[in-house]
């Protein structure tokens, strides 16, 4: 499998955002996939070539899927990948809940809390 340099953009912007939330840094990933940080430095700027095994276990550390993740990879399943998927999230909330609503990609939960003095 030959990666392209838009396969390596989206690879970099991945690990750019997965690196903000996750408050991990450059050198913590090297140690994680084995390599050096300047190793790593090189495959994430180019200057060294994509490997599949390389891209496989970065996509696994940083939780996302190659196939959905890296553009040739999509390309290849083609038109067997899904238009939409469902997502599930739980909450737990301090008290009890009287009222959920919505309304388009935003959900409003009202819960009554209990308040102790002291």
């Amino acid at each position: 499998m030959q990666y392209t340099e838009e396969d390596r953009k989206v690879l970099y912007e991945t690990w750019m955002s997965y690196k903000a939330k996750m408050r991990v840094t450059q050198i913590e990933m090297a140690k994680k996939l084995g390599v050096s940080q300047l190793f790593f430095s090189d495959i994430l700027r180019g200057n060294l070539p994509l490997e599949h095994r390389f891209v496989s276990q970065f996509c696994q550390y940083m939780g996302v899927d190659p196939v959905l993740t890296i553009p040739s990879l999509r390309e290849q399943i083609g038109s067997n990948l899904p238009n939409t998927v469902t997502l599930t999230n739980t909450y737990i909330v301090d008290g009890n809940i009287k009222n959920v609503r919505y309304s388009g990609n935003q959900i409003v939960v009202e819960y009554e809390h209990s308040v102790t003095t002291h």
